[in-house]
């Protein structure tokens, strides 16, 4: 048995939370506001919903078998063979947001602040550091994630008052920029897809305090983590307005750059690249391990690390097949962020659901498991 420590209600929301909002720092917001313009808010709270309601597909089918992890979930219910090639699928999707991920974070380090650098080197920074976080454990990164996370949410809430001065509230006319069939639509099959809830099924049996806590935590860092997205879409709405915004490859940066605490206290941006820092590396290290460990208990392996640089050589090859900036945007938005990985975080665990409730496989836990004896 693969020994992954333990971590309780704080860390895992800590940790899922901050995965979760990894995302705001690179192109999905100025992406979200070509989209939805001035109804980006309402796009943005669909797709939370979504998000929220894929997760309970996952808790409800986790409640049935509390005691396993979704790899071991698959294998029991479809089987041996069509089980290993379903948790096949869930590591190749790890390893695709791993890699699309890394490389959109080198690009945006690029363009920011080292941009005479090979991207090679930064690739090389990246997956050592997240590399070296899995190596010490899950434990030790949900701890690291419960720390940074006062700093990251300092960060943030300094940044977003310190623009508030800048905001025009018209930029956010004419109300009725899109249709909201549209706006439903691409809230529901584009921004509604996020990996936290897929990743908390892999790591279950590592939360103390059994199916509860972990459907809790892992509920809040959804919908905090999308009440966070919509806040920084707005922010960044009304300091830029729609033309602008869709201007900036990287509009968190930009925001930052727009603060002056007087003559002296100008480019103060390089401060809030420390919260950057804190949230890349967090995301990276989870998700490198939660493929690593979905590769370990796929071939049945007593401990993850072996596999480790491994599973970090293979996601470094394909982050560098991209050939540009624009060519890996465009795969993440195709293929991570659209039908394909709605098919892996929603369509397999509602597979596995409807499997074990046709079966009638699987207990429930707690309060419920002794009600129905």
């Amino acid at each position: 048995m693969i020994r992954e420590g333990k971590i309780g209600f704080a860390e895992l929301f800590a940790l899922l939370f901050i995965s979760n909002i990894g995302r705001i720092f690179l192109t999905l917001p100025a992406t979200a506001i070509n989209e939805g313009r001035t109804l980006v808010w309402a796009m943005i709270i669909v797709g939370t919903i979504g998000s929220a309601l894929g997760f309970w597909i996952v808790a409800s089918l986790m409640r049935r078998h509390s005691n396993q992890t979704i790899v071991e979930v698959s294998e029991s219910l479809l089987g041996p063979y069509l089980g290993t090639l379903v948790n096949l699928l869930i590591f190749f999707y790890f390893v695709a947001v791993m890699s699309l991920l890394s490389r959109g974070f080198a690009e945006a380090i690029l363009v920011t602040t080292l941009p005479r650098t090979p991207i090679s080197a930064v690739l090389l920074f990246l997956f050592g550091g997240a590399m070296l976080s899995c190596h010490y454990g899950l434990e030790t990164m949900a701890r690291v994630a419960r720390t940074s996370l006062t700093f990251i949410l300092a960060g943030l809430v300094i940044l977003f008052l310190a623009v508030v001065e800048t905001m025009e509230i018209s930029f956010l006319f004419p109300l009725y920029s899109r249709e909201p069939s549209y706006i439903f639509f691409q809230g529901l099959t584009e921004y509604s897809l996020v990996s936290e809830g897929l990743l908390a099924a892999v790591i279950i049996l590592s939360v103390s305090g059994g199916w509860q806590k972990f459907r809790n935590a892992t509920m809040l860092a959804i919908i905090f983590g999308g009440m966070l997205l919509l806040i920084t879409c707005m922010a960044i709405l009304l300091v830029f307005g729609v033309p602008s915004s869709n201007e900036l490859l990287i509009p968190f940066f930009n925001l930052s750059r727009l603060i002056e605490l007087g003559r002296y206290f100008q480019r103060i941006e390089a401060i809030f690249l420390l919260s950057w820092v804190m949230v890349g590396f967090v995301k990276l290290a989870v998700t490198l391990y939660a493929a690593t460990i979905v590769a370990a208990r796929i071939f049945k392996a007593p401990d993850y690390r072996p596999l480790l640089w491994i599973v970090t050589m293979l996601c470094a090859v394909v982050s560098i097949l991209p050939p540009d900036l624009p060519t890996n945007l465009y795969l993440e938005t195709q293929f991570l962020r659209r039908y394909p990985g709605l098919a892996v975080t929603v369509g397999l665990p509602l597979l596995l659901l409807a499997v074990s409730r046709i079966r009638k496989t699987g207990e429930l836990e707690g309060d419920d498991a002794r009600a129905k004896e």
